[in-house]
């Protein structure tokens, strides 16, 4: 099991308002213009930050998110590997690993310090988290090899027998032009020690139209470390990914994961 937000779905209904809409085009939105350090505590205390919800019903950029004044419980949990299925990739189970609120709209939480017992494997940390840059097993490499993991706030749960994620909060932002939308989501990665994630050639997936571009190394913190993912998307189909380790002032958003 990988949990997950379904990015893609949303980007692309946006794209579509965005693209058709050109009269309402608005180039960017307010992101902010500070932008803290990308290493963190190796304890993660994050507090007073709004929530906001998708707005599907604007042509603007700008106007994407609506500020969200409800209340939510907060879990913060990681994956872990529990067993191998029969073709010797990885299966996972989810561990809650700290906890907060929102509270009138404001978020708190804070995240257990983390031990062995919630932290993969260097190979299973990539072959999660960074595998869309594999090409062959030497594609992507950590040095050295450390255990580390990345979190994920989880605010509500299905009521089936096994309990899944549905809505979890995610920092993102959007920069758009009229034939292009760029996303920026940020990722708490939590290292053992120091190391440097490296990947030495970018993969195309031309049935797809998607570029996972070829990135500066991510020389990582021990502790927490903000990564920046970066997703554009344009008017001809295609669409192109990159990382870097980076920590600019985007908002926290409350996104439905399945």
């Amino acid at each position: 099991m990988k949990i997950f937000i379904k990015n893609r779905a949303v980007f692309i209904l946006l794209a579509i308002i965005l693209f058709l809409t050109v009269t309402c085009a608005d180039p960017k939105t307010d992101n902010g213009i500070v932008e803290a350090s990308a290493y963190l505590d190796v304890t993660l205390n994050v507090s007073g930050e709004q929530v906001w919800m998708p707005n599907y019903n604007t042509g603007k950029v700008s106007q994407m998110l609506l500020k969200f004044q409800g209340d939510r419980e907060v879990d913060v949990i990681v994956e872990v590997i529990v067993g191998y299925d029969g073709e010797g990739r990885p299966v996972s189970s989810i561990e809650k690993a700290g906890s907060g609120k929102i509270e009138k709209g404001i978020l708190n939480f804070k995240v257990d310090e983390m031990n062995d017992s919630n932290l993969l494997d260097s190979d299973d940390l990539l072959f999660y988290y960074f595998k869309d840059w594999y090409k062959t097993g030497d594609n992507l490499v950590m040095t050295p090899e450390v255990k580390g993991n990345i979190i994920t706030l989880v605010t509500l749960y299905n009521d089936a027998p096994v309990k899944m994620p549905i809505e979890a909060v995610i920092r993102e932002g959007f920069t758009g032009t009229n034939d292009s939308l760029t996303g920026e989501y940020i990722y708490y990665l939590y290292v053992e020690a120091d190391c440097t994630i490296s990947v030495k050639e970018e993969i195309k997936k031309p049935e797809f139209q998607y570029t996972f571009k070829k990135f500066d190394d991510l020389s990582l913190k021990a502790g927490w470390n903000t990564i920046l993912k970066s997703e554009t998307y344009t008017t001809t189909g295609d669409s192109s990914y990159s990382l870097t380790v980076k920590n600019p002032a985007i908002r926290w958003v409350m996104q439905k994961t399945q």
